[in-house]
């Protein structure tokens, strides 16, 4: 028989969810039997898979010591070839960090080692646990460059996510646009998302599949043909600040595929998330691309 203490990082989550990220070398099916068979107890309590445990509970696993073992595969520390990080902020609770363009926020099927997730949990590491990993509450796209925010405990994982889906938090991004943008405007629409082209249509009425979006955006500064804009979001949709400047015919610099031209050396789109406000606090990094962008093209200032 095995007893886990339940803490933060842990509680107000269903006990089969918590099982199914501790026992990581079983099926789920093989899991749910043992839930059945009343293996599991909590505080001396025989409990349903749709308990939702609290900070102190005592779990007890009524299995041997070798049937444990060979349902938890160890947890192997993943080592980036660079740490690198580029800390805004950091406290008990959250991990604030500019992610450089060409970095992905977490693993996916083409890269698992050298993502930003994988430095901050490797920064992080005395937080990682075998269900529990400091985790990004949003993500950016691998040539987006910016602020991301990491919950270095669940409670807070669940309280920043909350926020994003209330729209609590303000997003603004930084853009080097194509052309002359005199007026601050809005952009509402609908999009489809093409997945076989990893890519977004607007339209302007809802269809089947689409999802609502809404952005705003603001000239800052005008130079050498091209805008730097602001751009506030309203939703928060996979490619839609690429869309919306492709849909009022200023497309992001290096934009390929919505629209922009490689300028210079740049080839892919010169997009920045800036600033988040959240609870009251202003987190903020600068984009030294669109800055040596400027600085290179700005002798032409319109």
């Amino acid at each position: 028989m095995r007893q886990l203490e339940i803490t933060e990082n842990e509680a107000e989550q269903r006990i089969d969810r918590f099982l199914l990220k501790y026992f990581n070398n079983t099926t789920r099916g093989n899991l749910y039997k043992l839930i059945r068979k009343k293996v599991f107890k909590v505080n001396g309590v025989r409990v349903k898979e749709d308990y939702f445990l609290k900070r102190g509970d005592q779990l007890e696993i009524f299995l041997s010591d070798e049937s444990i073992e060979a349902m938890i595969k160890p947890v192997r520390t993943v080592v980036p070839d660079a740490l690198g990080l580029d800390i805004v902020y950091e406290d008990d609770a959250l991990l604030v960090v500019n992610k450089p363009k060409g970095l992905l926020t977490h693993p996916d099927k083409t890269e698992y080692k050298n993502t930003l997730a994988t430095r901050v949990q490797f920064y992080l590491k005395n937080l990682c646990t075998s269900t529990f990993k400091p985790s990004p509450v949003h993500r950016l796209d691998k040539n987006t460059s910016g602020i991301v925010l990491f919950a270095k405990t669940y409670e807070a994982l669940k309280h920043y996510n909350e926020l994003m889906r209330s729209r609590e938090v303000e997003k603004y991004y930084q853009c080097v646009v194509h052309g002359v943008v005199k007026k601050p405007g809005e952009v509402v629409g609908y999009l489809i998302k093409d997945e076989a082209a990893n890519k977004v249509k607007l339209i302007r009425h809802a269809e089947d599949s689409s999802k609502y979006c809404h952005t705003l955006y603001r000239p800052i500064r005008v130079f050498g043909g091209f805008t730097l804009m602001e751009i506030k979001l309203i939703t928060g949709r996979s490619h839609q600040i690429r869309a919306s400047m492709q849909w009022i015919d200023h497309p992001i610099v290096g934009d390929l595929k919505y629209g922009g031209r490689r300028v210079g050396s740049i080839n892919s789109q010169l997009l920045h998330s800036g600033k988040l406000i959240i609870e009251g606090k202003t987190f903020e990094a600068p984009s030294k691309e669109i800055e040596a962008f400027m600085a290179e093209n700005g002798s032409k200032t319109s």
